[in-house]
């Protein structure tokens, strides 16, 4: 079996999002839905499951577009460039422009955020979620054990959105029904704990309805291990230091429950490891595995972009991210997609292909010919990722759709090198793409499995477990095993092993707040964001290799950072109707 689950999902019920009450809470959703219709076939039923599955992962991905209201997605890959893996030089009207500039707020004029999140949707998506558990009894032509198994997908995606929701926000109102036309009371913010609970409690009653595979009709719907996935990572952010720790980040008076637990409990970690360790049992027993031909820049770009690959245990699908309407900023091959390069301090963070360090000339021009040697020796998961100026994509091989020449026309910034590749043009959803235009993003990979392990047994003083897991990651990547067991060098190697292999993939910008990193401010999310600059032969641009002269590392701006950034804000008209307390700081 193969658990690549790639979601086709078509908006077939209309929701309207600005009919919204005073408070996100107080409007009971499906009101505006023909219920009794909508619930009376299978086939009708299938609608509402499949919007619930586009709300529940569509909402905070940062693949998808922008809209005016910021409620179904993030404009232009805003967590790449909160996190320092891209920099955010071009489009000063984007969110992650202006966020990286001058940070978060809870109102950016309108009375919405500027922020990581629409807040709004998750609720949107929950309560649509309730409305199917609610409703599904009434089909009559479908089994007793198909209702089990909707009302535990169900189950599974309210826990999803609240996970996302408890590492951006901290504590926040739990909600486990659809609330009725007359109910007007505010919930408020529950404490973390109860929060942790929640997820644990929904994802541990919806593993037990649901299948570990579907007939390939029905593939692209939850299994038992997105739900064990879902709760693995949930528990993982409860035993990082930003929550599991006797103090908060910044004093919050009688609501510090509703950001930190109160205390440091090495409990949580072995609770993460446990979770962890029943996913990878579970894709052991179900054909999923961390691909490992020993090809390593086919095997990591197949696992993190190829449809049906056996890494991947849910994605998203776009099936055109060009058409200035889902996710355009992501491809490559787009004036918006090409804009932003990876940035300097990314790249540092991969080895050269042997595992040793790469090591790079700093401000001081340099021929390009050193630039190309140096590059080209970067290990196969930058060149998975990137594809570096004056050369051909290498993840796409012998393809002249993605030769630097015709790149070149794709994206122009800067004469195609500056803006567009730069330290790297970001090429990573695109292995073997060809003339594709459907994007796939993985929202749970087998790796992130592995990589908790490796975290979490070395908090726990199990170096040996930690080096282990660790070594199927850097195995698959072609670089050697480490052997450092002393707990904080092996740390820090281990954090650096999340920046590369989850490159763009949502990751980084939460595994830095939650690590608590003591540079966070100068030289992770805040701090001096760096890339190369060219010059060439004709002094404005480059097409292909010869056409450059040398290359530096210059600094482009510095990134905002401020400790109430370690949790996101709430939308200003959410906090200032008094039930719902805003994070510290804003």
């Amino acid at each position: 079996m193969k658990n690549y689950i790639i979601i086709f999902i078509a908006f077939i019920i209309s929701l309207t999002l600005s009919s919204c009450a005073d408070s996100i809470l107080q409007k009971p959703f499906g009101s505006d839905l023909m219920t009794d219709s909508i619930f009376s076939t299978k086939q009708k039923s299938l609608g509402a499951i499949a919007q619930a599955y586009s709300n529940s992962l569509r909402a905070g991905i940062t693949i998808l577009n922008w809209d005016a209201t910021r409620v179904y997605g993030l404009r232009s890959g805003t967590l790449s460039h909160l996190s320092d893996e891209i920099c955010a030089d071009k489009y000063n009207w984007e969110d992650g422009w202006m966020i990286s500039h001058n940070g978060m707020v809870a109102n950016d004029g309108t009375g919405m955020p500027l922020s990581d999140d629409g807040f709004s949707f998750n609720y949107v998506a929950i309560r649509h979620n309730y409305l199917v558990i609610d409703n599904i009894d009434k089909v009559v032509d479908m089994t007793a054990e198909e209702k089990i198994q909707v009302k535990a997908e169900m189950k599974a995606l309210i826990a999803y959105r609240y996970e996302e929701m408890f590492k951006r926000y901290g504590g926040v109102p739990i909600i486990d029904k659809v609330l009725s036309s007359d109910d007007f009371t505010k919930i408020p913010r529950s404490p973390l704990k109860d929060v942790l609970a929640f997820i644990v409690k929904l994802c541990d009653e919806a593993a037990i309805g649901l299948p570990n595979s579907y007939p390939d009709i029905y593939k692209g719907r939850v299994t038992k291990g997105v739900a064990l996935a879902i709760k693995a990572e949930a528990l993982m952010f409860a035993a990082r230091p930003l929550f599991n720790s006797a103090t908060p980040y910044m004093d919050f008076g009688h609501n510090n429950n509703l950001i930190c637990f109160g205390d440091y409990q090495q409990s949580r970690w072995q609770d993460a490891i446990d979770a962890s360790e029943a996913v990878i049992t579970w894709a052991t027993a179900n054909g999923c595995q961390i691909i490992n031909t020993s090809n390593p820049l086919d095997d990591y770009g197949k696992a993190c972009s190829a449809p049906n690959n056996s890494e991947v245990l849910i994605a998203y699908n776009l099936e055109n991210p060009t058409d200035g309407n889902n996710g355009n900023y992501y491809d490559p091959r787009g004036q918006s997609g090409a804009a932003n390069s990876m940035s300097y301090n990314q790249l540092t963070k991969y080895a050269k292909a042997d595992g040793t360090e790469q090591t790079w000339p700093g401000s001081t021009e340099t021929p390009y010919a050193d630039y190309s040697t140096r590059i080209n020796d970067m290990e196969p998961r930058y060149k998975a990722s990137a594809m570096g100026a004056g050369i051909d994509a290498w993840n796409n091989p012998n393809d002249n759709a993605w030769s630097t020449t015709v790149m070149y026309n794709k994206g122009t910034w800067d004469g195609g090198a500056g803006g567009t590749e730069a330290c790297g043009r970001r090429v990573k959803f695109w292995w073997h793409a060809g003339n594709r235009l459907s994007l796939f993003f993985p929202i749970y990979r087998l790796a992130e499995f592995y990589l908790n392990l490796a975290e979490a047994y070395n908090e726990v003083g199990n170096s040996g477990k930690s080096l282990e897991n660790l070594k199927v990651i850097r195995d698959r990547a072609g670089l050697p095993a480490l052997t450092d067991t002393d707990p904080t060098i092996l740390r820090s190697k281990i954090q650096r092993e999340w920046a590369v292999e989850f490159y763009e993939e949502a990751h980084r910008l939460y595994d830095v707040k939650h690590w608590k990193l003591s540079d966070i401010g100068t030289n992770g999310i805040g701090g001096p964001r760096k890339k190369f600059v060219f010059t060439y032969v004709n002094g404005k641009d480059a097409y292909n290799a010869s056409a450059y002269l040398k290359y530096s590392v210059k600094p482009m701006y510095n990134a905002f950072w401020s400790p109430s950034q370690f949790l996101s804000p709430f939308p200003i008209k959410e906090a200032s109707i008094g039930y719902l307390v805003q994070n510290p700081g804003y």
